[in-house]
């Protein structure tokens, strides 16, 4: 009876290691980024610039020499005013690419796209914009279009390669436009879903400001109901042709301009867009189970205000950890200084406005 029973007591306890050990093996990325992000305050410091300027600006202000003082910019000369470009890596963004054109258009003289036919992690994708090429039929004499060939990832080889190429392929379709003849442009490098304010871009142009300097945005996640903070900063605006002006997303100077713009990360029409997203771009590793991928969790998420990935909120202190993970106190009712264009048509837009949290399958 004796030998019976401490034949099951050793039964159970091999079984119950062999589920620990695997559970531990399958969930040691979620439990390294739970112990990471919650000790952050501890251990590391915000990436990016540290110096923040000051943005002035109100509804109908010129751009001339006085707010080029208030700023402490010199005015540029007005027969030699830059051209402004805008430059992207393009995947399947095509409602926050509208919305953005519609904010820039204004000020950009040319629109750059590079549009790749696989996903940073090498996966295969449809070429979407030229599909879609009638919804930006009012900029089609300023767009440059550019299809990109990525390849397959060799076995432990980093999305970041594919990543790095690309930026590269749009490095060089920019100089290739560049005309000696005239002055260098301004060039804004940042991602589809980093759109700056066109006064912002206007600013910019009109007067002197530091050369690269990076834009400060405000951040939502999912839509405009669901505020994060103001920690972006990696747009960034580069007279072409100066020593850092290669086209990248990584920090290139200690200055960033102040509220320059909106940064919605994860803002889709689609559920399927999400999950195509998590698998697809070069932080795809933190897809640490497959259930995260189910589109009825994805729903709930994002009427919840919840990081898609089921991770803590990137906090360098312990008030806006606890803040950020306070999802109740963080939505807004406010649709108050968001793009124009957005507003105009918020039938089709919807989603992206408080309330309009359920997404089309």
């Amino acid at each position: 009876m004796i030998v019976r029973r401490r034949s099951l007591y050793a039964f159970a306890f091999g079984l119950s290691f062999f589920l620990i050990v695997g559970y531990t093996i399958r969930s040691s990325l979620r439990i390294r980024n739970f112990i990471s992000y919650s000790t952050r305050p501890l251990w590391d410091k915000p990436l990016g610039p540290h110096d923040t300027l000051p943005h002035y600006y109100a509804e109908g202000i010129a751009f001339d020499a006085h707010l080029c003082a208030l700023h402490h910019w010199n005015p540029r000369d007005e027969n030699d005013l830059p051209e402004v470009w805008d430059a992207v890596l393009f995947s399947s963004e095509l409602d926050l690419l509208e919305i953005r054109m519609h904010e820039l258009a204004p000020v950009v003289s040319k629109f750059f796209i590079v549009e790749a036919d696989r996903t940073f992690t090498g996966i295969p994708k449809n070429l979407t914009f030229a599909e879609h090429a009638d919804r930006f039929a009012p900029f089609a004499d300023k767009i440059v279009h550019s299809v990109f060939h990525a390849r397959t990832l060799k076995p432990g080889e980093s999305p970041f390669v594919n990543e790095g190429a690309q930026r590269g392929h749009m490095d060089a379709l920019l100089r290739d436009h560049v005309d000696p003849a005239k002055a260098p442009p301004l060039v804004l490098f940042s991602d589809v879903d980093e759109i700056p304010y066109a006064h912002t871009m206007q600013l910019l142009r009109r007067c002197e400001a530091p050369n690269p300097i990076h834009l400060q945005m405000r951040e939502y996640l999912y839509s405009f109901e669901w505020p994060a903070g103001e920690g972006s900063w990696r747009a960034q605006v580069h007279r072409l042709g100066s020593p850092k002006s290669g086209y990248g997303h990584g920090q290139v100077a200690e200055l960033k301009l102040a509220d320059s713009g909106w940064h919605c990360s994860f803002c889709f029409r689609h559920l399927h867009e999400f999950a195509d997203k998590m698998i697809g771009y070069s932080h795809a590793d933190r897809v640490t189970d497959p259930s995260l991928l189910k589109p009825e969790r994805i729903q709930q998420t994002i009427c919840e205000g919840k990081d898609i990935f089921g991770m803590l909120p990137e906090a360098y202190k312990w008030k806006d950890l606890l803040a950020l993970m306070d999802k109740d106190a963080n939505s807004t009712p406010s649709a108050v200084h968001v793009p124009k264009y957005l507003l105009e048509n918020s039938d089709r837009f919807r989603f992206l406005l408080p309330g309009g949290c359920v997404r089309e399958p």
